[in-house]
């Protein structure tokens, strides 16, 4: 498979998932409204309930998603540099 990032939202809080032996990075964001407890699994690289949102930088030898609180604070980077 060539997915990188695999990206949702609307369930209230930041996680990033990925299982073993995968390259796809799970993420999801949070809503930016209210908040809901998080649990880490096997599969949780991280996770946290604040609100906020997530920035996006995309260039042509790496991608960079950043989960970032409603104070402006970055909580958690993903990056995946290209593979030739």
């Amino acid at each position: 498979s060539n997915v990188d990032f695999y990206i949702c939202g609307h369930i209230h809080n930041f996680q990033h998932l990925r299982d073993k032996g995968s390259r796809i990075d799970y993420i999801v964001n949070s809503s930016a409204s209210e908040s809901r407890s998080v649990k880490y699994t096997k599969r949780t690289k991280y996770c946290s309930p604040e609100t906020g949102f997530s920035v996006i930088s995309i260039g042509k030898k790496s991608m960079c998603l950043h989960m970032i609180d409603k104070n402006g604070n970055i909580l958690h980077t993903v990056k995946r540099d290209k593979q030739n």
